[in-house]
């Protein structure tokens, strides 16, 4: 059974088919729900191109749900913090990675 994910990011013409850095959370029922990981994953609009993927479902940073969901095969898990300033911006730190 496919696991299914959701993502924000601030603008979708920023989310690219392929590899990606993304924090994703956990949208599985259960003790484990909305734990947050940070992943580097292949990416793609169209499930039938990840057909062994899970569900990703993205959200703006406010919150609205796009209708269609991306599938997304998890490749490594990151450890749980990007390195950076406190005040600096969270995307901007996560490209360093």
């Amino acid at each position: 059974m496919k696991k299914e994910y959701v993502t924000f990011v601030r603008r979708l013409r920023d989310l690219s088919e392929g590899k990606e850095l993304l924090f994703i959370k956990d949208l599985t029922p259960g003790p484990r729900k909305y734990d947050t990981k940070l992943v580097r994953a292949n990416i793609s609009r169209q499930a039938d191109k990840l057909p062994d993927g899970d569900v990703l479902w993205i959200r703006s940073e406010t919150g609205y749900l796009h209708s269609e969901p991306w599938a997304m095969k998890i490749l490594e898990e990151l450890p749980p913090y990007v390195p950076g300033q406190p005040w600096q911006d969270l995307f901007v730190a996560m490209r360093q990675l």
